[in-house]
């Protein structure tokens, strides 16, 4: 992309070839794991096109977590990734899967099926022979490496103990039937039903009215 103008720059952008946005949509492999498999005798790629399958971590912007993901979908066309729980939510409460640039991503553990992406390795490594033992050695050292290096996405279930435990109720909280919605601004009301999962859409009345039949 020569021309300084931006709109040549838009163009190009949006008329590119299909194996520009394939290269352009890279993101860089974890530095630990390219130092864990460098020790083993494996080069890895500073970075390589995101693929379906790959476990991510989103490392900047919204969505930031220490946590991996898999990719569930490249949209080569729109240049946006999406990966599994990075969500939103709707008007009418529908949940969708938010875009993502796959600059924003870092591969923790790369799917390597794919048999054209073996090549990648194939070019910096001296002619690997994917052997069924190099593959399953590959996938349990980057396995390996996750769950050394990111926190678990789900928290964990503490066992209960057999002793029950008092619990103690704070009497200043409000209980659901005592609290008056008409008194609530539009926007709070909104960020309930969010909570309870049921639609946002509609005036205060509908909103109050939903309310009052979920908390029954």
């Amino acid at each position: 992309m020569s021309s300084k103008q931006p709109r040549k720059q838009r163009l190009a952008r949006f008329t590119a070839p299909y194996h520009r946005r394939h290269r352009e949509m890279s993101s860089p492999i974890d530095k630990g794991l390219r130092e864990r498999q460098l020790s083993r005798g494996f080069v890895y790629p500073r970075s390589m096109p995101v693929k379906k399958g790959d476990r991510v971590m989103i490392v900047r912007g919204e969505g930031k977590s220490k946590s991996a993901t898999a990719v569930s979908l490249v949209d080569r066309k729109a240049r946006k990734v999406y990966v599994e729980g990075f969500t939103y939510f709707k008007s009418d409460g529908t949940e969708l899967q938010r875009p993502i640039d796959a600059s924003n991503l870092v591969i923790i553990n790369p799917d390597w099926s794919d048999i054209r992406r073996r090549k990648i390795l194939n070019r910096i490594n001296d002619s690997v022979e994917w052997t069924e033992e190099v593959v399953s050695e590959f996938e349990a050292a980057e396995d390996e490496y996750e769950a050394e290096t990111v926190e678990p996405s789900e928290p964990k279930v503490e066992e209960s103990s057999d002793e029950e435990e008092e619990t103690i109720v704070d009497a200043s909280e409000p209980k659901t039937e005592d609290i008056d919605y008409s008194k609530m601004s539009v926007s709070e009301l909104k960020e309930l039903l969010k909570e309870k999962k049921l639609p946002v859409s509609g005036k205060k009345a509908d909103l109050i009215e939903r309310l009052q039949g979920d908390s029954k």
